[in-house]
Order: structure tokens, then C-alpha cells, then sequence
């Protein structure tokens, strides 16, 4: 067996070290990534909600003018069942 010496010690510290500070380089770039995401994601969330908003608005909207049409051909037929045209009297 061969015997190791201060430098190759000196050496296998300084590279797991080395190592160490890369592992944490990348845990920081996962970390950012992760809060990048989360981000996006709150981002999305809140068009959504938006959307729903737009989307109740356009709904009632829409069923304002059925009312209005339903109440308008309500009256017409009222109007003529009522009322009916003179036949030439």
C-alpha cells in the first residue's frame, strides 16, 4: 500500500472543497429557479382569476340582452293580443 502525503491530502481537501462550493453554486441556482417558477405559476393564477372575472361580466352581460329580447317580444305579442289591427272598419 502506497502512503499518502500532506500535498496528496492537501490536494483531496482542496478538491472536495472545490466540489463543495459547485454543489452549493447549484443549490442556489435550483433555489432561484424554484422562486422563478413559484413566481409564474402566482402569475398564472392571477390571470386566471381575472379571466373569471371577464368571463362572469360577459355572462351577465349576455343575459341582460335576452332579458331585454324576451321582455321585447313580450310586449309584441302583448301589444297584438291586446290591441289587435283595425280590418278595414
Amino acid at each position: 500500500m502506497t502512503q499518502a502525503t500532506d500535498s496528496d491530502i492537501k490536494e483531496l481537501r482542496d478538491l472536495i472543497l472545490g466540489l463543495d462550493k459547485k454543489i452549493d453554486a447549484l443549490d442556489k441556482k435550483v433555489d432561484v429557479f424554484s422562486a422563478r417558477t413559484d413566481e409564474r405559476l402566482k402569475a398564472l393564477e392571477t390571470q386566471g382569476a381575472e379571466i373569471n372575472v371577464q368571463l362572469r361580466s360577459q355572462d351577465n352581460r349576455l343575459w341582460t340582452f335576452v332579458a331585454a329580447a324576451f321582455l321585447t317580444v313580450l310586449g309584441f305579442l302583448a301589444k297584438f293580443a291586446f290591441f289587435p289591427a283595425n280590418t278595414g272598419h
